[in-house]
């Protein structure tokens, strides 16, 4: 009996002490596995709050970009003003507004930016001009002068007589009024809904020379080539800066004599400019072969001021940039007034 005690004894004994060691290896399991949570709750934690404090930062840097630009635009504004109270009746490329990637260092970043001259170039909307009474749009030879200095234009930069004819009438529909056919060679609605995907033509002013790439006949290719010559204005007048146009733009010139004068003399004149420009249009005109009054519209189209201007502003912070086009318009008094913003944002 006292060995049966004994040995049930035992049992118990070496049965109780099992459970305690299964019992710590499941808490240690239940541990680990907690600790597993743990750290990987934490590491997304971390994960998620470094995200955070970039994306901050990325906002940070993109408002201050942002604030910088338009810093910039004001220094443009009143770089600008400034020289026209210098000199009211006269722009040129010697001027402090004509200075070319300029850098201004500020902390943590920079800006760099350009200003363009916009009556250095030929402007489209001057091609929206109605024709006269009784003039049909085929009859090449009494379309506006606008018409045939675009021709001439074309013509200089090696654009086919029958496509230059085509590109011009089809700009003269995208930017007129109304929607009939300034010739057989135009293009207005018609034409359009035809593509894919379909769109109409704006009958209204360009207003910027992007569009160009919506009108029929304008490749990527064209557009590169035409884009240093030509800008949009929000008039349908043709009035261009003798005073800055580059030599390299030499083409315009000659465009605006009609072919009458070859691109080596253009780029003579051009070349020997004034640092300062010249203070009258008859200083520039007396130095060409064909006089100014042998061709019609042209003595209305030159001249040695500017009302448009367009600034092209970066603002750099660390990593992150701020683009900025802004168009200026010369107002009674020589104000300066905003006329457009494009903001390219933060990148």
């Amino acid at each position: 009996m006292a060995s049966e005690l004994t040995m049930a004894t035992r049992r118990n004994r070496g049965g109780h002490a099992a459970r305690p060691g299964r019992q710590g290896g499941m808490a240690l399991l239940v541990v680990l596995l907690i600790l597993s949570v743990m750290v990987i709750i934490a590491s997304n934690m971390s994960g998620r709050l470094q995200l955070e404090l970039r994306r901050t930062g990325n906002l940070t840097a993109g408002k201050q970009a942002w604030w910088y630009a338009m810093s910039a635009e004001a220094l443009v504004s009143k770089v600008l003003a400034q020289d026209f109270k210098d000199d009211p009746n006269v722009v040129s490329l010697g001027q402090n507004w004509a200075r070319q990637d300029a850098v201004f260092p500020v902390d943590d970043g920079k800006l760099t930016g350009r200003v363009r001259d916009l009556q250095s170039c030929f402007n489209l909307n001057s091609l929206s001009v109605p024709l006269k009474d009784g003039v049909s749009g085929d009859d090449l030879e009494k379309q506006p002068y606008q018409v045939k200095a675009f021709h001439a234009l074309l013509k200089q930069l090696e654009v086919e007589d029958y496509e230059a004819v085509q590109l011009t009438d089809a700009i003269r529909d995208w930017t007129d009024k109304d929607t009939a056919l300034v010739s057989s060679y135009g293009a207005e609605d018609a034409y359009y809904e035809g593509l894919t995907p379909p769109y109409l033509t704006a009958n209204q002013w360009m207003i910027s020379t992007d569009e160009l790439r919506a009108v029929r006949g304008v490749s990527a290719k064209l557009y590169a080539r035409l884009a240093p010559y030509v800008c949009a204005l929000p008039t349908d007048k043709l009035v261009v800066n003798i005073n800055t146009i580059k030599p390299e733009q030499a083409a315009l010139l000659v465009a605006l004599y009609q072919d009458k004068i070859g691109l080596d003399d253009a780029k003579r004149v051009l070349t020997s400019r004034p640092q300062k420009g010249w203070k009258d249009k008859k200083a520039m005109t007396d130095q060409m072969p064909v006089q100014v009054s042998t061709i019609q519209g042209l003595d209305a189209a030159l001249d040695v001021k500017s009302s448009y201007f367009e600034a092209k502003l970066i603002a750099e912070v660390g990593d992150t940039r701020a683009r900025l086009e802004s168009v200026f318009v010369r107002g009674k008094d020589n104000k300066l007034v905003m006329l457009r913003r494009l903001s390219g944002g933060a990148e």
